[in-house]
């Protein structure tokens, strides 16, 4: 099944927070302290631009990134449900044009993730994001994460 990018609409939100992917949970409790509805509410107002990953009709994750400064570097950010792995290979095809997406405003993308997040760890290593450093005691948990970036190849 192919899967449909499209702006995030605030019933996204409600579902993706009700069927969300345990470790995502364990990553946002972890580092802000907020349950998961409050976590992408606050994604989608910060954000420049908010989109649903959905098949069909039902949403399966919510990605975002807000521009720091224009044209050098952004925070991006994603949740997802427990659906959202079973449609893996399609969401695979998928993604890295919306990180390229993402890139043509900002060259640079970095954010943080939960040390114990290994799916996350392992589709950021997937897309060529490097880890530059760890935080040991990150958040309100005062737990390990990790800073990830990706930079845009430089134009010859």
């Amino acid at each position: 099944m192919r899967l449909l990018v499209r702006r995030t609409v605030v019933p996204d939100i409600a579902h993706v927070a009700k069927n969300m992917r345990p470790e995502d949970i364990a990553e946002i409790k972890a580092g802000a302290g907020e349950e998961p509805m409050r976590a992408l509410m606050h994604g989608y107002l910060a954000s420049d631009e908010c989109y649903t990953i959905a098949a069909g009709d039902e949403p399966l994750g919510i990605f975002g990134f807000k521009v720091i400064e224009k044209g050098v570097y952004a925070s991006v950010w994603m949740l997802g449900t427990t659906e959202l792995v079973r449609h893996r290979w399609a969401f695979l095809r998928q993604c890295r044009a919306w990180v390229e997406y993402m890139q043509d405003h900002a060259p640079l993308l970095y954010n943080i993730v939960d040390q114990r997040n290994d799916v996350h760890i392992a589709w950021l290593k997937w897309m060529g994001f490097k880890f530059v450093r760890v935080i040991p005691d990150h958040g309100h948990e005062r737990r390990p994460f990790v800073e990830f970036v990706r930079t845009k190849p430089c134009a010859d």
